[in-house]
């Protein structure tokens, strides 16, 4: 590994180590893909139900993220490369601007034929390329983690305060940058110089998690380094968070700019918690959707029920029972929402019978059963279905209190028949 130079990236925005050339570590095996005629070196490795790419920083390769990629790929795939020019990667013609970054990212998606959905991990100017292909392909990223990500808007929040020493930071993060990448850092100074990221839409609101550096530095060469302009950068990533819904905003102050270098443990647990986030979003989603088919089907048997066509009604209710996959306590709740708020009684007692079927030995169906022929003026049949709660119950073991509400169940629907 070469000595690193330090530079910062548009005019002090981040200030980073760049490293040139390093090799992968030597347990990451690193290939070579075509991607529309050029050659990008990419590792890929691991496997799961997520695919993570990283999205290094300014004039950074794939070799940044190996003391994270190899934890993360033992539970998902991981996938990281470098950008043309970058690395070993071959260079292509044409001004490097964000877009011509994800375009380039998404015909390596195709290429490699990686599938979604993606966690998008970026660091530093990684940042603004995960941004806007999330932007582009909303449908495709289930998370995103910012590690010590760019803000557009830092340099307007700087000028505020010390236009000069916002400009001196300009002058010496040019002078730090070697000449192959200060026309992409022209292009990306021209984003800090308007505040504002090329327009690519809004975010998609998935689970993310943003790490930001608050550490001190004594006697800062760069005016973005002092107490004040860390504040500022701290303010920003709180900023960006708020945008969100679900994540989580870690500070460090055992960091600098390169938190996956410095401290990997934080990224790794940032990506692992984006993971399991989205897991749960995505089941939530899924038992939505399911209840929403489920009643789509409950609500057709209204009126097979109102013109005695019970049997087919009956049908169709076990089958989208059967189809939505829940299990006994979930389709009791479903029956009391019937009961309640939907007000459809007849479909309710369709639910429980059906459920009473489908878990014949569950003392709770037999007791809710129970309940809603009770309601229904049906004594005789609710009896029935008490008795065999508590018959269950009493096999089973049950509290003294679950029995006590079966049995006074039972008396009530006595004194109905007696009547």
């Amino acid at each position: 590994m070469s000595m690193p130079f330090k530079r910062t990236f548009g005019a002090a925005t981040i200030a980073i180590t760049l490293f040139s050339a390093m090799p992968a570590h030597a347990n990451e095996a690193a290939d070579m893909i075509s991607v529309a005629g050029h050659q990008v070196n990419m590792v890929k490795m691991g496997a799961g139900p997520y695919t993570v790419v990283f999205e290094s920083g300014f004039g950074t390769d794939l070799s940044a993220w190996r003391h994270v990629a190899p934890a993360v790929a033992k539970s998902a795939q991981v996938v990281a490369y470098s950008r043309a020019g970058l690395g070993k990667s071959q260079a292509r013609p044409g001004e490097r601007t964000i877009r011509a970054n994800t375009t380039d990212l998404e015909r390596m998606i195709a290429a490699a034929q990686l599938r979604p959905p993606f966690i998008l991990v970026g660091h530093s100017y990684g940042g603004f390329l995960i941004r806007d292909f999330a932007a582009r392909h909303p449908a495709q990223v289930a998370g995103m983690v910012f590690v010590d990500a760019s803000d557009e808007r830092i340099e307007t929040e700087l000028r505020k305060i010390d236009p000069a020493r916002t400009a001196q930071d300009a002058k010496l993060s040019e002078g730090y940058t070697p000449p192959k990448y200060k026309a992409e850092l022209k292009y990306v100074q021209g984003i800090l110089d308007s505040g504002k990221l090329p327009a690519a839409g809004p975010l998609p609101d998935v689970p993310v998690a943003v790490l930001t550096s608050s550490m001190k530095h004594e006697k800062p060469e760069f005016f973005l380094h002092s107490p004040e302009g860390m504040k500022i950068w701290r303010s920003l990533h709180e900023s960006f968070f708020r945008q969100f819904s679900t994540g989580t905003h870690t500070v460090t102050a055992n960091a600098g700019h390169n938190i996956h270098m410095e401290q990997p443990q934080l990224v790794i647990a940032a990506i692992e918690q984006v993971i399991a986030m989205a897991a749960d979003q995505e089941k939530r989603k899924q038992h939505a959707a399911a209840r929403a088919a489920l009643f789509g089907e409950l609500d057709r048997t209204t009126a097979m029920l109102k013109n005695g066509r019970d049997a087919e009604a009956a049908k169709v209710v076990a089958d989208a029972i059967s189809a939505s996959k829940f299990g006994e306590a979930e389709v009791n709740r479903i029956g009391y929402e019937l009961l309640g708020k939907r007000r459809q009684p007849q479909v309710a007692e369709v639910v429980f019978k059906a459920n009473v079927q489908n878990h014949a030995q569950s003392d709770n169906a037999l007791d809710s059963y129970g309940e809603v022929l009770l309601g229904a003026n049906k004594p005789a049949e609710a009896i029935v279905q008490f008795q065999k709660a508590i018959a269950i119950a009493e096999k089973l073991g049950k509290s003294e209190r679950t029995l006590s509400g079966y049995r006074s169940s039972l008396a009530k629907a006595e004194q109905a028949l007696a009547r």
